[in-house]
């Protein structure tokens, strides 16, 4: 199997599942066991968990054609998807497993020179995922996410409308309800406990628009 890097799809975006239903979907397929037994050694024994953590794909909002979701300074928005005249493009942060077999990009960073590295290593690495999540039929449910690196000290982030705002440590919100969506593997981060996880304290199986997620 052969996985190759695609352009950003404004349709796969808008195919991801809301939070909760992927949540769900995390549930009943006996996730947390998945990633422990599965992924971890998978993302460990490849060399590649100080490059990718493993992702829960799911969207907090739409966005119309011609957007792209961009995370700069702890928050992301909606961005067109050219760049200004004289900023650099942004680069993948998150990136799913197509019905196509396509690595393709969903949410993306801005930093002037930064670029996350995608080459041959990276791809193989793609296609043994791909191959492990057909074999559990759950393709659909996992990609990957940029690693943040070993100093990443966690984040809680609040969605307001089309902005997701990153909350330091020492701000998070009380009563945190968490449920995971993303895991990273390394041992300096699994020390620290961080991954991102989601806040839903007044329903657990709410749909509402106002989410909170937390990494770390």
């Amino acid at each position: 199997m052969t996985v190759a890097l695609a352009p950003y799809s404004h349709d796969y975006f808008q195919s991801l599942p809301n939070l909760n239903t992927a949540r769900d979907a995390f549930i009943e397929s006996d996730g947390p066991k998945l990633v422990e037994e599965i992924f971890r050694p998978l993302f460990t024994n490849s060399g590649m968990d100080r490059h990718f953590g493993l992702a829960m794909m799911h969207r907090h909002s739409n966005l119309r054609a011609g957007q792209i979701m961009v995370t700069y300074n702890n928050t992301s928005t909606p961005w067109n998807a050219t760049p200004g005249e004289g900023m650099d493009k942004p680069q993948p942060m998150i990136l799913g497993l197509s019905p196509e077999g396509k690595l393709v990009p969903t949410e993306f960073r801005y930093s002037k020179g930064h670029k996350l590295e995608i080459g041959e290593k990276e791809l193989a690495f793609a296609a043994k995922l791909m191959a492990e999540l057909d074999k559990l039929g759950l393709r659909q449910l996992f990609g990957l996410r940029e690693y943040p690196g070993d100093d990443f000290e966690g984040t809680c982030e609040i969605t307001e409308g089309l902005a997701n705002i990153n909350l330091k440590p020492k701000d998070y919100p009380d009563g945190l309800v968490q449920t995971d969506t993303a895991w990273y593997f390394s041992e300096t981060i699994r020390k620290r406990g961080c991954r991102c996880t989601c806040d839903n304290r007044t329903d657990p199986h709410g749909h509402g628009a106002h989410v909170i997620t937390q990494s770390g």
